[in-house]
């Protein structure tokens, strides 16, 4: 999973996640741009921006079900930490 994400930050394409919330739920695909990785507390997280939700999101890194790499590129909001 984390090469996905580091391979779709470093040609800024975004990626389609499916990710479980930690309620259990799932709104199915997300569109996000990839930043960066950080632990906090021991956990994992990747950080990206959620394109339909027009924010930045932590996302932990083992809730993550799916990823693939999209055609769609994106100009960095922040510093890609990859």
């Amino acid at each position: 999973m984390k090469d996905l994400i580091i391979e779709a930050g470093q040609n800024l394409r975004t990626i389609q996640i499916d990710y479980t919330e930690k309620d259990g739920s799932n709104e199915g695909w997300r569109e996000v741009e990839p930043y960066s990785f950080r632990e906090k507390n021991g956990v994992e997280y990747f950080y990206g921006y959620d394109i339909e939700k027009d924010g930045i999101r932590g996302f932990i890194i083992d809730s993550i079900n799916d990823i693939e790499i999209t055609e769609n590129s994106y100009e960095p909001r922040w510093s890609v930490e990859f």
